[in-house]
């Protein structure tokens, strides 16, 4: 049996950031002191072996907290310590671009492409993303939705309600009423959260479509826009370019991602389930099948054909981050849908890739936020492949997804660790 071990390093902030995870044969690898070993002059040392649910809700059997310490050596010149600064500066995660903020006066100045915001100085990254997706909306289907009763609006204000109600009820009177507030995150505020980072990844990278919008706004259409969004975002963080197909007159993907030469379709589905995201009916507390088959069939007919094809499922399930990867259900069901096309001997694959994602924060209201789960399947023998390079990228979006950084206090938080090294500079 092999555990899962996630990996979180310490900033000088007391944030935790997720830096990986891999597998080992007991859960007694690693004890407190132990070093992870030096790489980009950091040295990684065990602050802390968590087990049990503390883990589990990192979706790991074992977390382990590291901080990284400067390796300082006499022949360790202030200019090699600034090139090592200079190399941790850079975003703990892929985007599709990197932030850009400004203050001017009291005011916080915000670029996004090409568009200007001026915003309260104490905004948070965090609040400024909510804000862009409802800008993004916009004002008329804000106005007509904030007139319903809480539980008739659309789901993205049902969250943000929720999540306003959970700020409110962590405000204490010491508190700096201009300051941000900060509680600890549920799934549902997860959802939102994500969501919004998700839109801003693209507005910063393309402008996100009118049309992928309106679906947005649209109960009915939700689910889809919103899953069409994320894997959007996730090849706009891969430096890809992202051209939305609008031609309904035949089967197209969703999109065409471009990089360089490299062109790859993409298509994504995302299982429906009664009472969930907005569907109609109730959700039942025992899941039917993930339906990953049939959803597959359905999205390889959207193949243009002549480039690389990939396909996205998401199988829209609650997490399950007790149960390891291959013990749970839809992965399961995913390896007999492979078993059985890898049965037909078919020279050539009808796909270059499939990925399966489960994002089911919005199964949690009261519960705390667990990492999304994900697995890739590469082809054996795709008529189109792609280069190893996309791979590496869509494994580390795929890893990352969910983690959202404010760039602007990560880089204060590098600067702080080495303050002391740099003689205060």
């Amino acid at each position: 049996m092999w555990f899962t071990y996630v990996y979180a390093v310490k900033l000088a902030s007391g944030r935790l950031v997720r830096a990986g995870q891999d597998f080992g044969p007991t859960m007694d690898t690693y004890k407190v002191g132990d070093s992870l070993g030096v790489k980009n002059g950091k040295e990684g040392i065990v602050l802390a072996v968590v087990k049990g649910d503390d883990a589990k809700l990192n979706g790991a059997d074992v977390l382990i907290i590291v901080e990284e310490r400067p390796v300082k050596t006499g022949a360790q010149s202030i200019e090699e310590t600034i090139l090592q600064m200079t190399e941790d500066l850079q975003s703990p995660r892929l985007t599709s671009r990197p932030q850009i903020q400004a203050l001017l006066g009291d005011q916080k100045v915000r670029a996004v492409r090409n568009s200007i915001y001026f915003r309260p100085k104490d905004e948070s990254f965090y609040d400024f993303q909510i804000n862009l997706l409802l800008w993004a909306l916009g004002k008329p289907w804000y106005d007509t939705e904030m007139a319903k009763p809480v539980e008739q609006r659309h789901i993205i204000l049902r969250w943000r309600h929720e999540r306003c109600e959970l700020l409110k009820a962590h405000q204490k009177p010491e508190n700096d009423p201009n300051k941000p507030l900060a509680a600890p995150m549920t799934g549902n505020v997860k959802a939102l959260q994500v969501l919004a980072d998700d839109v801003y990844q693209l507005e910063h990278a393309l402008k996100t479509p009118r049309k992928i919008i309106g679906r947005l706004r649209d109960p009915r259409q939700f689910q889809g826009a919103r899953n069409e969004i994320a894997v959007a975002s996730i090849f706009a963080r891969c430096g890809f370019d992202i051209r939305f197909i609008d031609d309904d007159t035949k089967r197209n993907p969703e999109f065409i991602a471009e990089k360089g030469a490299e062109k790859i379709a993409v298509e994504a589905k995302s299982r429906h389930r009664p009472g969930v995201l907005e569907e109609r009916g109730v959700m039942k507390d025992d899941p039917a099948p993930a339906k990953i088959k049939e959803l597959y069939e359905n999205a390889l007919q959207q193949n243009p054909g002549g480039m690389p094809f990939m396909v996205f499922i998401d199988v829209n399930l609650a997490l399950t981050p007790a149960i390891s990867p291959m013990e749970k259900g839809w992965v399961k069901e995913a390896m007999k849908c492979f078993d059985d096309r890898r049965q037909e001997g078919k020279a050539r694959d009808p796909d270059t890739g499939l990925i399966l994602t489960n994002l089911g924060w919005h199964y949690y209201r009261d519960r705390a936020a667990t990492p999304g789960e994900y697995i890739t399947v590469r082809s054996a023998n795709p008529q189109f492949p792609i280069q190893e390079e996309t791979w590496t990228l869509l494994e580390r979006a795929l890893s990352e997804y969910g983690f959202i950084v404010d760039e602007e206090q990560y880089e204060k938080d590098v600067r702080a660790r080495y303050a002391d090294l740099l003689g205060g500079t």
